[in-house]
């Protein structure tokens, strides 16, 4: 009993400045200016030598806790949003996955209107969002941050969606499930999304012959539900009826009518 603590050894408790996920607890003093801590995060987070990966992380998460603080005024920060974003970008480019998914987060706090929105995607950061999406190497983690901010993205702007990202969603919805991957779902219902507030951007990279064929690989009827209202929800407006192709998407009926369950869709 003297040689631990709550079942967990003494030796782990002694493991200096770092927590349970490995991340190095890095001090932040919210007494101090913001343009201060913005720029020593900032510099240790843009190095590419000398600091290390769960450093990062820590100086990536007081990234987000001070945006908490203050607020989102420009004036307070000592930098622009560009300059921000492009430090930003960097992390998107660490080979580690935990300082991605931090990066992912920290832009998913910063992106608060759709004047930063546009600076994101004028900096072409939505390919690095892409990136992370697809790469499927036990990396769940980075991964759900990733469709979080696309979320965000949707909730700033819809109309503003890039279609880099969108091919990417509809790449996992399409192939998905036959690799196993288990962001499928979620990509699915992101694409539903995404297709009642930006149906064009879904229309032209194929999404909803990606929400029909769902139909038929999904075997829960309350998703399914959830996928075809989303379809008769666009045949029910003339303004967005013209995106529901009948030679390509509606082609997917006649196989939808082999299943009971979807054959009012025959009326």
């Amino acid at each position: 009993m003297a040689a631990s603590f709550r079942g967990r050894p003494i030796r782990s408790l002694r493991m200096r400045g770092r927590n349970d996920s490995g991340e190095e607890n890095v001090p932040l003093d919210l007494t101090r200016e913001p343009s201060d801590n913005f720029r020593e995060i900032l510099q240790n987070v843009a190095k590419p030598h000398g600091v290390s990966n769960m450093r990062k992380l820590g100086h990536l998460n007081n990234l987000i806790k001070l945006l908490c603080s203050i607020g989102h005024r420009e004036e307070k920060f000592g930098f622009t949003y560009e300059e921000i974003i492009i430090c930003l970008r960097l992390a998107l480019l660490n080979e580690a996955k935990e300082v991605r998914a931090a990066g992912l987060r920290a832009l998913r706090y910063l992106i608060r209107d759709t004047s930063v929105l546009q600076k994101v995607l004028r900096l072409q950061v939505d390919y690095l969002i892409s990136r992370c999406i697809d790469i499927q190497q036990s990396n769940e983690g980075e991964r759900t941050q990733a469709l979080r901010l696309v979320r965000k993205i949707i909730t700033v702007n819809a109309m503003l969606f890039p279609t880099s990202i969108a091919n990417s969603l509809i790449a996992v919805g399409t192939d998905g499930l036959q690799e196993r991957d288990r962001m499928v779902r979620a990509a699915i219902a992101i694409i539903c999304e995404l297709a009642l507030k930006n149906p064009e951007v879904v229309a032209k990279r194929g999404g909803l012959s990606t929400i029909l064929k769902s139909v038929i690989d999904c075997q829960l009827s309350r998703i399914n539900e959830a996928l075809i209202t989303t379809i008769l929800h666009l045949l029910n407006h003339p303004r967005t009826r013209q995106y529901v192709r009948t030679d390509v998407e509606l082609e997917v009926r006649t196989h939808i009518d082999t299943h009971s369950s979807f054959s009012f869709l025959v009326w």
